[in-house]
């Protein structure tokens, strides 16, 4: 039987971050936090605290050891008068369109086994309101509402119709989407998936969806967007589904990432900020910024407590074509060698990197696509089919993006043409890597873990 990653650092780690969530509330869930030098620096409190509660829901339905449910315990009593504070009443009472909001953590703290007739009271009222679903949420707010709408049993919570119109039941674009793209479908996973608690059905085959995922993780990775990547992981765990070598991999790369800087780093977290900042008002900064990164592998460490849902120890080899590594490493050069996951990729043996093939062809596409080098996109796909590889999503809209470029030359004079250039994929040569690890991330641990 496949040996599986040791349940004790798993809880070390979800331990770890429940630690830092009890320092962001003692320091933020009064008033937030609010930087002015920063553009996006600014903190609302009840966000903060939402966030928190959704990590201690998670984390109460794993079969943790003792450490971690003490800790659970003091965060309870921490988070319950600020999730039920007379500041978030009064803004249920103002705003009954964004009362399942403001009442996310006292939901959380609920269904928990934390009830309070009070709040309950004051939310029914507002859901009852004219105006209770007077605004327009894209596909994935609108889970998020049906999923709180389950929480609390309302009479509409039978609707799951958001779904349908979500990025869960319609193709992400692999080759150009966003990051808000990937961030609606790791939400929409998250809601639709409650966890792995009370889950609904995907509104697509499983493995369709988690070859998309298994996309955009390559994605993640390559940028060194740990965040995001971290989120995307969430998918095998609350799927029910084994681990695939290419997710495993990530899971290594993002827990090698957080040994070695004390944490997972943020790209919210400015270097150069931090180093300007001294003694509380450099762990407040660091707390504010830093605080969702460590959440979200927080969440990823509980969901993989679950039953059966812990990542191999070892990546899994089974069905690895010998050499094919290699022939997707010949699109790789020494430039594309310098993110952070290539450092953990050379200590494979050789028929771990042999299983993670289609991760690198999915790296190889889309470094190609962003670079314009359409004849490399094709002789990628060509040997991808040589190798069994060209049954994927990427493959398929990499087809496709060649198939227009080849229209669109047969209708346009192209003798002058200048090919548009988009944004670089970041982590690449030309931008470099956002979360660059360095001395620093150690000393924002020691700070933090104070």
């Amino acid at each position: 039987m496949e040996s599986t990653w040791r349940r004790s650092d798993l809880e070390r780690r979800l331990g770890h971050a429940l630690h830092i969530a009890q320092r962001a509330l003692e320091r933020l869930a009064a008033s937030g936090y609010h930087d002015t030098t920063q553009l996006n620096g600014q903190i609302r409190p009840e966000k903060l605290i939402g966030e928190t509660a959704m990590l201690l829901l998670i984390a109460s339905h794993t079969d943790a050891g003792v450490e971690v449910r003490e800790r659970i315990a003091g965060l309870v009593s921490l988070i319950t008068p600020h999730a039920r504070s007379r500041r978030v009443l009064l803004a249920i009472c103002q705003q009954p369109a964004l009362a399942l909001d403001y009442g996310l953590a006292h939901l959380c703290l609920t269904r928990m086994g934390f009830p309070d007739a009070g709040c309950d009271a004051i939310l029914r009222k507002a859901l009852e309101s004219a105006a209770h679903n007077g605004k327009e949420r894209l596909p994935h707010r609108a889970l998020e509402r049906e999923w709180l709408m389950r929480m609390c049993r309302h009479a509409s919570a039978a609707s799951c119709g958001a779904v349908q119109q979500s990025v869960l039941k319609n193709p992400m674009d692999l080759l150009r989407g966003s990051h808000e793209d990937v961030y609606a479908f790791t939400h929409a996973m998250v809601y639709v998936r409650d966890f792995g608690i009370a889950p609904i059905p995907l509104p697509r085959k499983r493995t369709v969806v988690l070859a998309e995922a298994e996309a955009v993780l390559a994605r993640c990775l390559d940028e060194g967007d740990y965040d995001l990547g971290g989120e995307v992981l969430w998918s095998w765990p609350l799927t029910g589904t084994p681990w695939s070598a290419a997710a495993a991999f990530g899971f290594r790369v993002l827990a090698r990432v957080e040994d070695r800087a004390g944490f997972l780093p943020s790209a919210g977290t400015s270097l150069n900020r931090l180093q300007e900042l001294e003694g509380d008002e450099r762990k407040t900064y660091l707390l504010a910024t830093a605080h969702h990164t460590v959440y979200v592998m927080g969440m990823l460490c509980a969901a993989a407590l679950r039953p059966g849902a812990a990542p191999p120890e070892r990546l899994p080899t089974r069905g690895s074509i010998p050499g094919s590594a290699e022939r997707m490493l010949e699109f790789f050069d020494g430039a594309d060698r310098n993110a952070y996951w290539w450092e953990e990729f050379q200590q494979l043996a050789a028929a771990e990197r042999d299983a993670l093939a289609g991760l690198l062809l999915h790296i190889a596409l889309r470094r190609k696509a962003a670079r314009h080098e359409f004849d490399q996109v094709a002789r990628l796909i060509g040997i991808a089919e040589e190798l069994g590889l060209a049954n994927s999503p990427m493959c398929t809209q990499s087809v496709e993006m060649l198939e227009r470029f080849a229209a669109f030359t047969v209708q346009v004079d192209t003798t002058d043409l200048q090919v548009p250039q988009f944004p670089a994929i970041s982590g690449s040569q030309e931008t470099g890597a956002p979360h660059e690890l360095c001395p620093a991330h150690t000393d924002r641990c020691l700070q933090v873990a104070e």
